[in-house]
């Protein structure tokens, strides 16, 4: 069973909140996709434990595009996720929002 996310009015702090949760997040907007984690890279074992949130910014995509989300994001210490060909694949660890 999916485990249910914690959302509220404040979009910035759950997704800092998910990746102190040790979440894979994906911040996409219509001109660039970027991800986090608190690691730079998984080897393939490890990633079946993991589970991924995909944040459609599209209405805000300034905050993305412009590198204000990116900079709260790393100044927090994590860091962009670069093994983007390894990303958990199981539907129960993957969820989509829009924001």
């Amino acid at each position: 069973m999916k485990e249910e996310l914690v959302i509220t009015n404040n979009s910035l702090k759950d997704i800092i909140n998910w990746l102190k949760n040790g979440y894979i997040v994906c911040i996409h907007s219509y001109s660039r996709q970027m991800y986090y984690y608190s690691e730079e890279i998984l080897d393939e074992p490890l990633i079946n434990d993991k589970s991924i949130i995909y944040v459609n910014v599209k209405k805000m995509s300034s905050l993305l595009d412009e590198g204000e989300w990116p900079w709260y994001i790393k100044n927090e210490g994590f860091v962009e996720y670069k093994s983007t060909n390894i990303l958990p694949t199981n539907k129960d660890n993957i969820y989509i929002i829009s924001m």
